[in-house]
């Protein structure tokens, strides 16, 4: 998959006149919501025998201010899974934050050619005082001489009834509330270690908080699974305090090594 920014996306142009089909979202964390959107997409990309499938994302969360639950390096690899194309990513400046539903569609059509798009259905896009949802999006396309299918897909729900979103989970971690999230997302809550300076001393590998730029649960112990690089896991225990995350592997997973090449530590219940 290659990732580019959108003003490269943009200023190239070289997708203007490639079949395409792409979905627009923030993708924050991994949850079955957004699993069905990329899903959809891919199947969308087969029907219409696109030549292309395109993702574009955010730099940085656009409803504000929020500690993201993933990280770049996170999301490509999960938006890759899926086999999409390219992952095109907005800086979300001030000067973008202004442009209208309108503005960002011509931006977009100069870009590719979307013959199909898929959004959720709580999709929004451009400024709030001239924004628009999916069904904008196709009419927008339409006026620029694009006939464009477009899919909203629903919201997925849990068992019970409950709908699965990235602000749902952000409470759950917010509250340390992680047993359930593999039942929403597929996976353990994951923490992003690459490329985190740490110290390590009396079998504890240290990382500062404030180099971690992801949502933590609140203080406590926490069962946990500390992936290596290599493919290899190991249970520990997490340590979470004000100012440091501690990582308690055991010691056979160390190998006897100063340096380990760590991935990401996945963080499964609280003590």
């Amino acid at each position: 998959m290659r990732v580019i920014s959108f003003d490269t996306f943009i200023e190239k142009g070289e997708y203007r006149d490639i079949p395409a089909v792409l979905s627009i979202g923030v993708f924050d964390g991994v949850h079955n919501g957004h699993k069905a959107i990329l899903n959809t997409l891919m199947d969308m990309k087969n029907e219409l025998n696109a030549q292309l499938s395109a993702v574009i994302t955010f730099s940085t969360n656009p409803k504000g201010k929020r500690v993201c639950l993933d990280t770049p390096r996170l999301r490509e690899e999960y938006i890759a899974s899926f086999g999409v194309d390219v992952l095109v990513v907005i800086d979300f400046s001030p000067v973008f934050s202004k442009i209208s539903a309108c503005e960002f569609t011509k931006l977009l059509r100069r870009s590719i050619l979307p013959v199909g798009a898929v959004v959720g259905e709580d999709f929004r896009f451009g400024n709030p005082s001239s924004s628009g949802d999916g069904h904008a999006l196709g009419e927008y396309l339409r006026a620029l001489g694009v006939d464009s299918e477009i899919k909203i897909v629903d919201s997925v729900m849990d068992d019970g009834g409950e709908r699965i979103s990235s602000t749902r989970l952000r409470l759950m971690i917010e509250k340390g509330d992680l047993g359930c999230f593999p039942s929403l997302s597929g996976q353990f809550y994951r923490v992003d270690l690459v490329p985190l300076p740490y110290r390590s001393g009396s079998g504890e590998l240290i990382f500062s908080r404030a180099s971690i730029h992801q949502l933590l649960p609140p203080p406590g112990l926490y069962d946990a699974v500390l992936a290596f690089s290599d493919g290899r896991k190991a249970e520990c225990t997490a340590s979470i305090e004000d100012d440091v995350l501690r990582i308690l592997p055991d010691q056979k997973d160390m190998n006897g090594k100063d340096e380990l090449l760590l991935d990401s530590l996945y963080l499964e219940k609280r003590r």
